[in-house]
C-alpha cells in the first residue's frame, strides 16, 4: 500500500479533490491557516459527553475558541440532555457494558492491530460502542448541520464501522450505526449486516486501488476551494485563475444582430 492508513475522510478527499490529496497525504505540506472554530467546538463537545457530561471541564481556550464560545457549547449540551434522545444518549452513556472513545484500525488481511501500526489499512475512531444491547449499535457524535435526513450521509462512515465490529465481534450478525446531530435532537440510524460483509470490503478495496493507481493528481475546482487550505497559496492557483476567467467572460459586451 502507498497512502495507508487509510480512513473515510482520507478517501473523501481524494473525491472531492485529488491535488488537495496530493499536497496534504502525499508531499505533506502543512499551511498555517486561521483555526477553525468548528473544530474547537466538536471537540470540546466529545470531550464533555466523553466525561459523563462534566460540565466544569477546563476549555482549550484560544483567540477563535472564546469562553463565550465554550459556554454556548455547554449550553447546547444542556439542552440536548433534556431531550428524549439526549436521556436515550445519557443511559447508553452510562450502560455499563458500553465502550467510549474506541481508537481501531485493521491491515488488509483485516486483523485488527494497533491504530498506529504501520501496517494498518484502515481505521477510525468511535464515540461509543454496545455490543450488550438487544441491537448491537455504535455511536458517532455530530455537531453543526443536520444531516440526519440527507439519505447519502454517514453510509461509508457507518460501514467501516460495521466491518470493525464484525471483526473484533464474530459473534454479531449485525450491527447500527448511530449518527447523533446533537444540536438538532436529531439522529439518523443505519443497519449493517454481516451477510454484506464482502461488499462492505470491495468497496473499501476499490478506493484504495483506485487511488493507489493514480499517477495525475488534477484539481477539482468549486466554490468549496475558498476553504482549503491551499487556496490562493502558490501551491493551488486553479480557483483563483478560474474565477477571473469568469468575471472576464461575464465583463465581456456582446453585440447581438438580428
Amino acid at each position: 500500500m502507498k497512502y495507508n492508513p487509510y480512513s473515510v475522510s482520507k478517501f473523501g478527499s481524494f473525491e472531492h479533490c485529488n491535488k488537495k490529496f496530493k499536497l496534504h497525504y502525499i508531499d505533506k505540506i502543512k499551511i498555517d491557516g486561521e483555526p477553525v472554530l468548528a473544530l474547537y467546538r466538536g471537540s470540546f463537545a466529545h470531550e464533555i459527553l466523553e466525561h459523563n457530561w462534566d460540565f466544569d471541564l477546563e476549555p482549550k481556550l484560544n483567540h477563535v475558541f472564546t469562553q463565550e464560545e465554550a459556554d454556548k457549547v455547554i449550553q447546547i449540551l444542556k439542552d440536548f440532555r433534556k431531550t428524549k434522545l439526549g436521556t436515550s444518549i445519557e443511559k447508553l452513556i452510562n450502560h455499563p457494558d458500553s465502550v467510549k472513545e474506541q481508537d481501531f484500525a485493521f491491515n488488509n488481511k483485516l486483523e485488527l492491530v494497533g491504530f498506529w501500526d504501520k501496517n494498518a489499512w484502515m481505521r477510525g475512531s468511535a464515540d461509543l460502542y454496545n455490543i450488550k444491547l438487544p441491537q448491537p449499535l455504535i455511536v458517532d457524535y455530530k455537531t453543526g448541520k443536520d444531516k440526519s435526513e440527507d439519505p447519502d450521509f454517514g453510509v461509508e462512515q457507518g460501514m467501516m464501522y460495521a466491518i470493525y465490529m464484525f471483526i473484533k465481534f464474530p459473534e454479531l450478525m449485525s450491527v447500527k450505526a448511530v449518527f447523533v446531530f446533537i444540536e438538532h435532537g436529531t439522529k439518523k440510524e443505519i443497519y449493517y449486516s454481516r451477510s454484506e460483509f464482502n461488499s462492505y470490503i470491495k468497496l473499501f478495496y476499490d478506493k484504495t486501488k483506485n487511488l493507489e493507481k493514480t499517477e495525475i493528481f488534477k484539481e477539482n475546482v468549486s466554490a468549496l476551494c475558498e476553504y482549503c487550505d491551499y487556496h490562493n497559496t502558490s501551491y493551488c492557483t486553479s480557483f483563483k485563475e478560474n474565477e477571473e476567467k469568469s468575471k472576464s467572460l461575464m465583463s465581456t459586451k456582446v453585440s447581438l444582430d438580428f
